[in-house]
């Protein structure tokens, strides 16, 4: 494994996030390295043997305000529609209260390269990159 120049404690934080796809009653809420048999059928479903999950939020784990973080996330989402990428809202949730909800997508048949590519292009630290096993893992891009 390669060095992260990302503090333990904020890989902490990103293993200890809830990760909510989707919103109300059809929420699917995943964690780092946990298999989740709801997001196996959303993935067989729309027939995606991938997936990526990625914030526009706080570059680099500087916390921004909300009017840029905003701005931020809709240029992402824009970005998206743009190459007709399926993808899902989705938020990011610090189960150590650390880090306030962030806004994300869940984006269907992203591959690792164009994952990681994405989440670099927004400088975010990381990104959560899901293979057909339905296990999201963290993939650190520093």
């Amino acid at each position: 494994m390669t060095q992260s120049f990302i503090a333990d404690s904020l890989i902490a934080s990103y293993l200890a996030t809830n990760y909510q796809i989707g919103a109300g009653a059809d929420t699917i809420s995943v964690q780092i390295d946990r298999y989740s048999q709801p997001l196996q059928k959303l993935l067989a479903v729309t027939q995606h043997s991938c997936a990526a999950i990625v914030s526009a939020y706080n570059p680099q784990s500087q916390r921004i305000n909300d009017k840029e973080n905003s701005a931020q996330h809709e240029q992402l989402k824009n970005l998206l529609q743009l190459r007709a990428y399926p993808f899902i809202e989705s938020q990011n949730v610090d189960q150590l209260n650390q880090w306030p909800d962030e806004k994300s997508f869940f984006i269907l048949g992203l591959d690792l390269n164009t994952a990681r590519s994405l989440g670099q292009q927004f400088n975010q630290n990381a990104i959560v990159w899901i293979a057909d096993d339905a296990i999201p893992h963290l993939m650190v891009l520093r």
